[in-house]
């Protein structure tokens, strides 16, 4: 497809996803009452949108069963098990099966959640100026981290995220990771997508769950810390931080890398991370090499 071509896709897409806000505020008997918010990948939408009790977010999402990184259908109302966390919770959803021959056939829900406070720290997700946070703020965030790090759960894609992180590896770097590097590593449950635009402020709060999942320790942080690699203050805040300086957090740190480099190249804000997300993989690759010798 050119440019042009898939200019007309995504907006095509998004006057679809717009309208099945629309279906959902009525089935959930809600107005939406904000403008619509898409996610990058196209996948959902949201706005505020007014409940009998106030307002609150209406979000609308596509399943996508074969999406990478994984996302869960569920995982926003499953969430809601989380304790200890400062995260809106879901209060009811609605799913459907979509009917019109624009991806007929796939099935969508809509789902109402209390309103997250404050702004978003980044809407892109990657962080370029000063997010002028208070040490208060980043204790809310440690705090919420270190609970979902303790949560159980009983779904498990371990083998998927080591995959993931193999095959990444081998395509943006051409090496190929030991099996031994992967032995004696730690997990915990994670956020699995903590970038700036999931993120609130001033009173901290963490958005957007349907990607949560047990992943090698120090995911959380890792992705957050590629998103701040344009901002080396802040950037270097979340390095020092323990969690990444563990045989773990190497491993999160490289799986995270391959994540955004997938990405690199497609016009978002995260192609002007690559040479500062190459140069981090390669340092950590490095340190690798001389732990397995």
């Amino acid at each position: 497809m050119d440019a042009v071509e898939i200019e007309r896709a995504v907006e095509q897409r998004r006057v679809w996803l717009d309208k099945q806000l629309d279906v959902a505020a009525t089935a959930l008997d809600l107005s939406v009452v904000g403008q619509s918010v898409n996610t990058f990948d196209m996948r959902s939408a949201g706005a505020v949108a007014r409940d009998q009790d106030g307002d609150v977010w209406l979000r609308v999402v596509v399943q996508d069963d074969d999406y990478e990184p994984v996302c869960r259908w569920d995982g926003n109302v499953t969430a809601n098990s989380i304790r200890g966390v400062a995260k809106p919770a879901v209060l009811r959803w609605h799913d459907w099966q979509n009917n019109v021959e624009y991806l007929r056939g796939r099935r969508i829900r809509g789902e109402v959640m209390t309103l997250a406070p404050g702004t978003t720290v980044a809407p892109g997700g990657v962080l370029h100026d000063d997010p002028q946070l208070p040490d208060t703020w980043w204790q809310g965030l440690r705090r919420s981290l270190a609970a979902l790090a303790t949560h159980p759960t009983e779904w498990h894609n371990e083998l998927g995220a080591v995959a993931f992180t193999i095959r990444g590896v081998e395509h943006h770097f051409g090496i190929t990771l030991p099996d031994n590097v992967f032995a004696d590593i730690s997990w915990t449950t994670a956020h699995a997508d903590l970038h700036w635009g999931n993120l609130r402020r001033p009173q901290m709060c963490i958005l957007d769950w349907e990607s949560w999942r047990p992943m090698f320790a120090g995911y959380d942080l890792a992705t957050l810390y590629c998103n701040s690699l344009l901002h080396p203050v802040t950037a270097r805040r979340i390095r020092d931080m323990p969690e990444l300086h563990t045989h773990s957090g190497n491993l999160a740190l490289l799986s995270a890398v391959c994540r955004y480099l997938w990405i690199v190249g497609e016009g978002s804000d995260w192609d002007p991370l690559e040479p500062h997300l190459r140069a981090e993989a390669e340092t950590v690759l490095s340190s690798m090499s001389r732990r397995t010798e």
